[in-house]
């Protein structure tokens, strides 16, 4: 590298003289973190397709979209976004706040890691950004309990060392910044060297390649010529090893919207001349759906899409202003339900008039209004489901809130956080009952220093509910934790759903279709039928269970489910089956196995 010198850039065979950038601003770094998310909004699903397991909640990129979102929109109602150091802070609080699953909590201390390291610079050089990199890995590090080689924190730490190297030998940002996206594509394609799991399934990691993508888009803002960067050898497919996807560009260009000074939050922002369309939600079922089709048909129809599932099931999220025309389309695709269209224009007008009338009422900005709060109980507990029968088993056992979220919905910090606080209680422990949901649920407490916050590490509803039945809500904290987890512990799971795609996992060869059956979260068994799986995991037991509680999915009737339990109750008929239903989609049936 050169230095401080002008610098080639070299393409092809176009060779293109540039200027050195030697230090950037807060509005430069913003731009760099907005680039980043429509880079990452255009390749979500190709680092939703690289998750590993076949089951249908492979959400790694929908999980780092969300959570980078919400770090650019906090730093889009930033009033004055001119220093680098303010910036980044808005970023880190904004990304802690939506962080989402493992890899948007990950994310969200990279964020906080490189806020950390710019300290309280209003413009950074190349020796800061490298500095700021070196940060981010150690925090994301120090996230984890026990850090994986062959993931996002290998990518993070390995492109993070490359920002020191470049430094060392150059000025240029631009130089730094283009080692920086090389080293961390490079990172992504050893990862299934360094991880069997990966190998043996063909793939590189996902949250590596997603973190690779921010990287990209964020390194393209800085780039004066913007020009599209030559394929590195790190990035071409080599013979009987994975390869990162094709890299998608974003068509559109993200654009803030206009901040009204003084004002927080959706009170904050002015309404749109086009207006902010229609968020419109609904599920589509099949069988045999169009997967990839339908997915790339209705993704091109809107924005802030959200397109996950499978050839029986799919759950569809789009922003558009044109919802007749999306339900439309859908509609000649499969069967439509659970259909919601919010008109998001209405609802901020609404927003804006209350702000309005408040200022006019106080002579002061509208800023969030806190409601009254009664005395505090001693103890709450908010836990995590999807499906109405899940909700009402938990809130029968005791839970004081139940966030919605589970598979392909994981709930962001934010939401845990808020629950927590509306349970208005001392002390709150939390009940993940999701294995990507755990890392999410252990960061609440630290922003909620009013209320003493301890999370029970259930990876699944079974265990979540047997710990709920072991609560007793006139004990101390520490007593129930401990009871709670034993309980937890005591419970199989045995989760039954169909494969989303070909794959080798657990050294078993999965096609596309299959049953499979999870047990506690490891794939067991794998076969063509509900019932013949399932009896397969049962057989597998050193002794039958006493008691087995079966909750059937959204897509299993009454009737069905009967059949299928009064089957295996032939099978078995030393145990006990109870029926409830649970309402969960994408798995038609979730065991409980005492």
């Amino acid at each position: 590298m050169g230095g401080a010198e002008a610098g080639a850039h070299q393409h092809g065979s176009l060779t293109v003289e540039r200027k050195p950038l030697l230090d950037v601003d807060g509005h430069q770094l913003a731009l760099g973190l907005r680039s980043a998310l429509a880079w990452l909004q255009a390749n979500q699903e190709a680092v939703n397709d690289l998750n590993v397991f076949p089951v249908p909640d492979g959400d790694t990129g929908s999980n780092m979209y969300l959570t980078l979102r919400s770090a650019v929109e906090d730093v889009q109602h930033l009033v004055d976004p001119s220093s680098a150091a303010t910036v980044m802070q808005a970023a880190a609080r904004g990304s802690l706040m939506g962080a989402r699953g493992n890899s948007g909590v990950i994310l969200s201390q990279v964020l906080r890691g490189f806020s950390q390291g710019l300290g309280h610079r209003t413009r950074v050089d190349a020796a800061g950004i490298a500095a700021a990199f070196q940060e981010a890995s150690a925090v994301a590090y120090k996230a984890v309990m026990k850090p994986t080689e062959g993931t996002i924190l290998t990518v993070v730490r390995e492109s993070a060392a490359a920002a020191r190297r470049a430094a060392d030998s150059s000025k240029d940002l631009r130089e730094v910044l283009d080692e920086v996206v090389s080293e961390a594509h490079a990172a992504v394609q050893r990862t299934p060297d360094q991880l069997a799991v990966l190998r043996d399934a063909g793939v590189v990691d996902a949250g590596g390649f997603g973190y690779a993508v921010i990287l990209e888009g964020f390194a393209r803002a800085l780039d004066e010529v913007n020009q599209p960067r030559p394929i590195t050898p790190a990035q071409v497919a080599t013979p009987g090893r994975a390869s990162e996807p094709q890299l998608r560009s974003p068509e559109d260009e993200v654009r803030a919207p206009a901040i009204i000074e003084g004002r927080t939050g959706a009170a904050a922002v002015a309404e749109k001349k086009e207006g902010w369309g229609y968020c419109t939600e609904f599920l589509i079922t099949g069988p045999g759906l169009d997967f990839e089709g339908l997915r790339s048909e209705l993704s091109a129809l809107g924005d802030s899409s959200l397109v996950v599932g499978d050839a029986d099931l799919v759950r569809v999220h789009i922003h558009t202003h044109d919802p007749a025309t999306l339900i439309g389309a859908a509609s000649r695709r499969g069967t439509l339900s659970r259909l919601k269209v919010e008109d998001m224009s209405a609802q901020h007008h609404e927003v804006l008039e209350r702000a309005a009338d408040e200022e006019a009422r106080t002579g002061r900005p509208a800023q969030a209004v806190k409601p009254a709060t009664s005395a505090r109980k001693p103890l709450g507990v908010v836990t995590v489901a999807l499906g109405e029968g899940f909700r009402s088993i938990l809130e029968g056992l005791g839970a004081d809130r139940v966030v919605a979220g589970g598979q392909t919905m994981n709930p962001s910090i934010e939401d845990l956080l808020n629950a927590a606080r509306e349970v208005n209680a001392s002390s709150v422990i939390i009940l993940p009952n999701n294995s990507n949901v755990i890392l999410t649920a252990e960061q609440v407490d630290e922003l909620a220093p009013d209320v003493d916050v301890r999370v029970v590490p259930t990876r699944n509803l079974p265990q979540g509910i047997s710990a709920l039945l072991a609560l007793d809500p006139e004990a101390p904290l520490d007593g129930n934790c401990d009871r709670m987890r034993e309980a937890a512990g005591a419970v199989t799971s045995v989760e039954v759903t169909r494969a989303v795609r070909d794959s080798v996992s657990n050294g078993k060869r999965i096609r596309s279709g299959q049953v499979i059956a999870l047990v506690d979260d490891e794939i067991a068994e794998v076969g063509d039928d509900n019932l013949a799986v399932v009896d397969a995991v049962l057989r597998k037991r050193d002794a039958e269970p006493e008691l087995i509680t079966v909750y059937r999915g959204a897509e299993v009737d009454d009737a069905e489910a009967t059949r299928f339990v009064s089957a295996l109750g032939e099978r078995h008929p030393s145990v006990e089956f109870e029926v409830h239903e649970g309402g969960q989609e994408h798995y038609p049936y979730i065991l409980s196995v005492e």
